[in-house]
């Protein structure tokens, strides 16, 4: 399902943002794992914390696909506008692998048009604009979801995500960081992750979107305890397309929510 963004303003700024990461997300208490658990025992103590429960539940799972164009790198972003389409077919393996899996899978477009907009052009976005996506980004998670997946779909994104991550590294402010590199989809993609923290859920980020995860671990050391990445459930080497293998991994955490 391909879900259109809103136009409205937020009511919020940026310094609102950093603020509700510093101050306002609720503290994870880590549970002791049970020992026949072995090696997924961390994977167990993980979700029980982020849903603050005796043990982890995983029903209602939502993969959320955020996709936006970008101005630079053009050459990977030639067949961006067909890409809704070619997530939502039903014959498309991420499709398949949600539908088997009884996760709602959900594609959030931001903006597709790369004539268009201050970020689409190549400059930074302006902190409107980075605010309206992280606001839209928290919608993706409504009451009944229990578990989330944030996934990119962009090929140019994870370009743009190396680049953050290099200056992440050398210490930049990360929401000047997400500004000045990244896009709509990234900017979403955390504002997701932010309200799945506020809402007791636990984030499994896809490969294509695991910037996610050392920027909010540096705008606070705890903000990204709710969150693991696939590559931490599926360690091995795979060329797969966005959201593969984080959609693999549900069905591993599923069964280790019922082991015990």
């Amino acid at each position: 399902m391909t879900a259109q963004p809103q136009t409205a303003a937020p009511a919020f700024a940026l310094s609102d943002i950093r603020k509700l990461v510093e101050n306002d997300l609720p503290a994870l208490d880590m549970p002791k794992a049970p020992e026949a658990l072995g090696d997924l025992a961390p994977l167990w103590q993980w979700m029980t914390a982020a849903q603050n429960k005796a043990k982890p539940v995983i029903r209602h799972p939502r993969l959320s696909m955020f996709l936006s164009a970008h101005g630079s790198l053009p050459t990977l972003q030639q067949n961006l506008a067909d890409l809704p389409k070619q997530l939502s077919d039903s014959k498309n393996p991420l499709t398949l692998l949600a539908a088997q899996q009884n996760a709602d899978l959900q594609i959030y477009e931001l903006d597709l048009d790369t004539a268009s907009g201050d970020i689409s052009r190549g400059a930074a976005m302006t902190e409107e604009n980075a605010v309206q996506a992280i606001a839209y980004g928290m919608m993706s998670v409504q009451p009944g979801v229990d578990f989330l997946i944030v996934a990119t779909a962009n090929p140019a994104t994870p370009v743009l995500a190396e680049k953050m991550t290099a200056a992440l590294k050398k210490g930049d402010d990360p929401l000047q960081t997400l500004l000045a590199l990244g896009g709509f989809d990234l900017a979403a993609c955390l504002g997701a992750a932010l309200a799945a923290r506020l809402a007791r859920v636990p984030v499994l980020l896809d490969d294509s979107a695991a910037v996610i995860l050392p920027l909010l671990t540096a705008m606070q050391e705890n903000a990204g305890d709710h969150v693991r990445l696939a590559t931490d459930v599926l360690p091995q080497d795979m060329q797969s397309p966005a959201g593969i293998r984080a959609a693999l991994s549900l069905s591993l955490l599923t069964a280790l929510t019922q082991a015990v």
